[in-house]
């Protein structure tokens, strides 16, 4: 996760009142490179099976499918002009 995408979550899970069991579910609909689309969800605790990746007091919680095709990606994050958040999933330099 980068910097950005760690602020990001903190405030997407302040905003939702989640506690400190909560964090953002990702689930990924195919592999990265092939143009795969990203969910992106607050959630109050990861479900049954999830790994739960944890930086800076937030977490992020990954399924099975998604964590094998995110094992060598980075979590970052843009912030548009309207305030809103496009996650994004990277390759590390």
């Amino acid at each position: 996760m980068t910097e950005s995408a760690t602020e990001a979550i903190t405030q997407l899970t302040a905003a939702q009142h989640v506690q400190a069991d909560g964090g953002l579910r990702l689930t990924l609909g195919g592999r990265p490179g092939e143009g795969a689309e990203l969910t992106v969800e607050v959630a109050a605790h990861p479900m049954a099976g999830d790994r739960v990746i944890g930086c800076a007091n937030t977490q992020v919680f990954l399924g099975r499918e998604t964590r094998v095709h995110l094992a060598d990606k980075v979590l970052d994050v843009r912030k548009d002009i309207d305030g809103h958040y496009t996650f994004l999933i990277t390759t590390p330099n």
